[in-house]
């Protein structure tokens, strides 16, 4: 049966979306998706001396704003798009390369630059984009605001990357909805040794504040009702984007809208040390998600 499954899926693969017998996954976005942090776990966390050592290259990163030291703490093997080849793999599909082009900390208006990297390639192609959480983080302004800036950065990209293939694949991937991991993890205790205990909402505050005003926002029991519609909001803006290039590339190449979901449901395990990105099992999840969500796209 397991055999069977691999020839439905190449056919269906074959029959809807171009060069799937071998393929070269492209990957961009944000640190979701470069794995940031993704060889660590918060349940287990690292001895204090590894720990403060950790804590005190991450501060000067950020405040170099370099991004060869940011680089170090991103886990590619562990990031989905590894996990995703893997996946396809199994499914019979071989996958010839991995270009993971995600960097951590990017806005929608880095991922031009981050297609522009890529350049020309004649590869058959599957190009996966997940981004938008950290214009959901630092964009001000109303949702209109929001997604006229995300749209305007997207479709840029997409220009780009159409005139650098051809007989390929983009995927869109929804933003995930963020506001759901701080309930998760309000109250975890982050470390705990015989002489000091955090919990994740120090790491929120203190040690990793990558959006210090979403936990303010969770504890005055505003952060869902903020921050929900703004990400549904990105995620259609993100349909019509695909729908759009679809229509404009005319069979050269295809673009579709991913339905796929980050784990759910979360769970402290699946969450690196910082309380905040995606560890390796989640990751593995995710990819898993993503392979469901083409089958289903395949099947309608």
């Amino acid at each position: 049966m397991r055999f069977l499954s691999h020839v439905v899926f190449i056919f269906l693969v074959s029959g809807a979306i171009a060069g799937a017998d071998t393929v070269t996954l492209e990957t961009y976005g944000d640190s979701l998706t470069a794995g940031f942090l993704a060889n660590t776990l918060l349940t287990n966390p690292p001895p204090i001396s590894e720990l403060s050592k950790t804590l005190q290259n991450l501060a000067f990163a950020f405040l170099q704003k370099d991004r060869t030291l940011l680089k170090q703490f991103e886990s590619n093997e562990n990031a989905w798009p590894y996990f995703f080849a893997k996946n396809l793999a199994r499914e019979g599909i071989v996958v010839s390369e991995v270009v993971n082009l995600a960097i951590s900390g990017s806005r929608s208006s880095e991922i031009p630059r981050q297609v522009k990297q890529r350049g020309v390639s004649s590869a058959h192609t599957w190009a996966l984009f997940f981004v938008g959480h950290n214009d959901l983080c630092h964009v001000p302004g109303d949702s209109t605001v929001l997604t006229q800036q995300f749209q305007e950065h997207l479709n840029a990209a997409m220009e780009e990357w159409e005139k650098n293939h051809e007989g390929s694949n983009v995927f869109l991937i929804p933003a995930a909805p963020i506001y759901e991991l701080y309930p998760v993890l309000d109250n975890y205790t982050w470390f705990e040794s015989e002489k000091k205990s955090f919990k994740c909402q120090d790491a929120w505050t203190k040690y990793f504040p990558y959006c210090a005003h979403f936990f303010q926002r969770y504890k005055k029991g505003e952060l869902e009702s903020y921050l929900k519609p703004r990400t549904q909001a990105l995620n259609s803006s993100l349909e019509e984007i695909a729908k759009k290039w679809d229509s404009k590339s005319s069979g050269k190449n295809t673009y579709r809208f991913l339905e796929a979901q980050w784990p759910s449901p979360l769970r402290p395990e699946l969450f690196a040390m910082d309380c905040y990105h995606i560890a390796a099992p989640g990751q593995q999840i995710f990819a898993e998600n993503i392979l469901a969500a083409i089958q289903k796209l395949l099947k309608r």
